[in-house]
Parts: C-alpha cells; structure tokens; sequence
C-alpha cells in the first residue's frame, strides 16, 4: 500500500515512510470497515486537497483507490485465512434457538414472550 501511495504522491524519500504508514493504516482500516473503493479513491483525493494543496488529483485517484481497496481486501483475507490456519479462530457452533425466538426474547415482555411461545408452533388456520 505505501507503494503505491508513493508513487501516486511522489513521496519516495526515506523521511516520508511515517506519512506513508500512516495513511496505509488508515485506508486497511477504511477497508476493514466496509469502505468502498470509491470512498478510498475520496479519501485519496482529501489528502491531496488537504496536504499538497492540489484542488484535482490525476485520473489516478481512482484507479489508486480500486487497487488500494483491493490490496487491503487481499491483506485481511489473508490475514484471516492465516489465522484460521492457525486455529486461532474458534468454529462457528449454530445456536439452537431460532432468529425469531431470539429477537423476541429481548424485545417482549415475560408474559408476550409466554403467549409468543405458546402460539408459535400454531398454523394460522388455527
């Protein structure tokens, strides 16, 4: 990611690696956080408007952002598929009660959940 970052800024110097991480770090964690790669590419487009004072970011904002976008997908995926591997990731056990039981016990009363539960394996002709 700091990569392209630096070429897209023209940030290649030794002294830029702390912006560039930084950065890096915070697209992963738009990624991570279900960004898309058009609000990659917006965020590319605020550190240019912001810190170079650029008002337009070359055509390669966009194209910057899918690949950004992806790299940090491809990283999590990994990441994840590694610590799978691992067995640090403990298997999904379903649970036994239903979705709908679920939600209704947190959202009835104790005396709606008893008559939920009471009708609930009734068919609606009854």
């Amino acid at each position: 990611m700091r990569r392209v970052m630096a070429f897209l800024f023209d940030r290649r110097a030794p002294e830029d690696e702390p912006w560039l991480e930084s950065h890096a770090n915070t697209i992963l964690g738009m990624v991570a956080a279900d960004a898309t790669e058009v609000q990659v590419a917006n965020y590319l487009r605020s550190v240019a408007s912001n810190e170079h004072g650029a008002t337009t970011l070359k055509d390669d904002a966009r194209l910057a952002g899918i690949a950004l976008w992806h790299i940090g997908k491809a990283a999590l995926v990994r990441d994840f598929a590694e610590r799978v591997l691992q067995g640090d990731v403990p298997v999904n056990t379903p649970t036994p009660d239903s979705f709908s039981h679920w939600i209704a016990s947190r959202l009835l009363t104790d005396e709606e959940l008893a008559q939920y539960e009471a009708n609930r394996d009734r068919t609606p002709d009854e």
